[in-house]
């Protein structure tokens, strides 16, 4: 009997033991991936902004320009709402001065709820060497004449933001 059972122990050992040797070592997965703090975002503006339409605290939209893909998990799709706001929109004014524009970035749009997002947009309106002399000839003769540039953003100017803190995103 103990011969028997020492058999059928060795026969299930011999079959088990090249099977388990050629299932091949997988290493750990992690299910979870790190996107850093920092990472940069491709963006790209929707619509103009401009000191001659748009005013402070209004809220502006751009759209993700590239994914942002971790480990070859896309962590941000192309085409991600982003929202931004014009923190600054001072109009062009008399005697040369330009139009300013500061819009800061605020938050993505995503399915699992906004992300913050960090960063800048400035313009300025243009100045040409001419115009402080044009303005002031101008401004003796029509004093109301405002003869500043004003600034613009246009539509589909390119930009970047980056994450405002660690960001874990499901591998799917």
């Amino acid at each position: 009997m103990k011969t028997g059972r020492t058999l059928l122990i060795a026969i299930g050992l011999a079959l088990a033991g090249p099977a388990a040797a050629e299932e091949p070592a997988t290493a750990a997965v992690p299910a979870r991936l790190l996107v850093p703090s920092g990472t940069l975002i491709d963006l790209v503006t929707r619509d103009a902004i401009s000191t001659k339409k748009n005013e402070k605290g209004d809220l502006l939209y751009l759209k993700v320009a590239a994914p942002v893909v971790v480990d070859g998990v896309t962590a941000i799709p192309a085409d991600t709402v982003v929202v931004a706001q014009l923190t600054r929109a001072e109009k062009r004014g008399a005697f040369g001065r330009s139009g300013k524009l500061d819009v800061q970035l605020l938050y993505a749009e995503l399915p699992g709820g906004p992300l913050r997002v960090s960063g800048t947009i400035e313009a300025r309106g243009k100045k040409d060497a001419g115009d402080t002399a044009a303005t002031a000839a101008a401004f003796l003769a029509l004093p109301f004449l405002p003869t500043g540039r004003s600034a613009e953003i246009p539509a589909g100017s390119e930009v970047s933001g980056r994450l405002d803190r660690d960001i874990w995103i499901d591998r799917r």
